[in-house]
């Protein structure tokens, strides 16, 4: 009887273990790759981003690699009050047109805070000029700009 019921036990474990195993966990989720070319901050990610910060060369780094299509990728931390997502684009050279990914992770500071599984959408490059990158992902532009620039429009 007794090795029926360490058997029992045993079996349980084992099923407990795989299910936890299998059990996504929102503590920990896959972390967004490293930007090679540095990052920037920004409070809307648009077609029209203006750019709060970026780290040194970051954006002359990004600009670079899409017009030359050389691997490179740029993370872009969108802000909100206690959430918002992260970015990183990121340039896959080899194939023509060149070949663009967006990945996203949402994030919140909210009850000791958590992140989002990273999402992966594919680009193509619409224009790259003065102004920066724009990039067409999913369905809607986002604009790599040449330089930060702060929220408020230049003076005309």
């Amino acid at each position: 009887m007794t090795i029926i019921i360490c058997a029992a036990i045993a079996a349980i474990a084992a099923a407990a273990a795989a299910v936890a195993a299998a059990w996504p966990d929102s503590r920990h989720p896959a972390a967004l790759p490293h930007a090679s070319c540095g990052s920037a901050s920004t409070h809307f990610l648009t077609g029209r981003t203006r750019l709060l910060h970026a780290d040194h060369g970051a954006l002359a780094c990004f600009i670079t690699a899409a017009r030359a299509c050389r691997l490179g990728s740029f993370g872009v931390t969108e802000l909100g009050v206690d959430t918002g997502t992260r970015y990183v684009f990121a340039i896959e050279p080899g194939q023509a047109p060149c070949r663009v990914s967006e990945l996203r992770q949402g994030y919140s500071a909210n009850f000791g805070g958590s992140q989002d599984a990273v999402s992966t959408v594919p680009c193509r490059s619409a224009a790259i000029t003065r102004s920066g990158v724009t990039l067409t992902c999913g369905h809607r532009d986002v604009l790599i700009p040449a330089k930060v620039s702060g929220l408020t429009p230049p003076s005309a």
